[in-house]
């Protein structure tokens, strides 16, 4: 049973179940997109990282299109006079859209770009000089398909810099969304939780407090979408399945029959409970 293995099962079908996702959460998100990459660029702090006269670094991991990444390299801008990008990213995809986003915005032309069509794991399995560290080191949503979360968390902290900054995001253990990943996993889970995408933010605070590193911790509360999940209730829609399988990170969940009913039970709970409002809304109220 491959439960919380979507993208392992088939990157093809998980790029096209997050499609769906996306299309179900219509003009919410793409109005609120901007806002949203801006948000990170928040996080950041105002003091300078690097010495003054020298590159500010930073290292993305998993950068994709690099909408996040121009907002944090505008940020850094605003308190160092150039920044050394280092992107990794496996997707050659990825990194033409990125590069062409870059070619258009004049305002990051202060940064120095070095491409790395890599996985994580293959670029910290690469040898790089001892010396080799970041000011910033960032892994926006990624986390969830690198091949071991423990050691990709180690690499990342190896190389930053003294006084340098970690940024993470992931879902958070409290989200709507995690508390159906845990409840998928306590019923039909088998073997190791944390090696399948069924990851939240509290296995990377059990990491850190395990390292005894301090941290500060932020949601995204004000940018929870909504999304449109009333095709996964229709047995015929294709969409709905697609939209499902994403949610549950499980492929062809409706082929599942127990699966399928416990999912669909949760996503009512939810409804029921946050009133059709604050993490997803549904349509027909019959099914309420």
């Amino acid at each position: 049973m491959e439960v919380g293995r979507l993208i392992n099962y088939s990157p093809e079908r998980y790029l096209a179940c997050m499609k769906a996702l996306r299309a179900a959460y219509g003009n919410d998100q793409i109005n609120r997109d901007p806002a949203y990459c801006q948000s990170f660029g928040a996080k950041l702090p105002d003091s300078t990282l690097c010495e003054p006269g020298t590159d500010v670094r930073v290292l993305g991991i998993g950068s994709g299109s690099g909408d996040v990444d121009s907002a944090l390299l505008k940020k850094l801008l605003q308190r160092h006079n150039s920044v050394y990008n280092r992107v990794v990213e496996p997707s050659e995809e990825m990194i033409e859209l990125y590069k062409t986003g870059v070619s258009e915005d004049t305002s990051l032309g202060a940064v120095k770009f070095d491409w790395r069509q890599q996985t994580a794991e293959e670029y910290f399995q690469t040898k790089h000089p001892k010396d080799t560290k970041f000011h910033l080191i960032h892994a926006i949503h990624v986390l969830y398909h690198v091949d071991d979360l423990h050691a990709t968390l180690r690499d990342m902290w190896e190389q930053l810099a003294d006084g340098g900054y970690m940024l993470i995001a992931i879902k958070s253990g409290n989200d709507a969304g995690a508390k159906l990943w845990y409840k998928l996993w306590e019923e039909f889970g088998q073997g190791d939780r944390l090696e399948t995408s069924l990851r939240t933010s509290d296995d990377v605070k059990h990491w850190l407090d395990a390292k005894g590193i301090s941290y500060v911790t932020s949601d995204e509360d004000g940018f929870a979408f909504n999304v449109n999940i009333s095709e996964c209730f229709n047995e015929e829609s294709e969409e709905g399945r697609k939209i499902l399988d994403f949610l549950t990170q499980t492929p062809h969940v409706s082929s599942m029959p127990e699966i399928r009913s416990m999912a669909l039970e949760h996503l009512r709970r939810i409804i029921r409970l946050w009133l059709m409002g604050r993490f997803f809304t549904k349509e027909n109220s019959k099914l309420l």
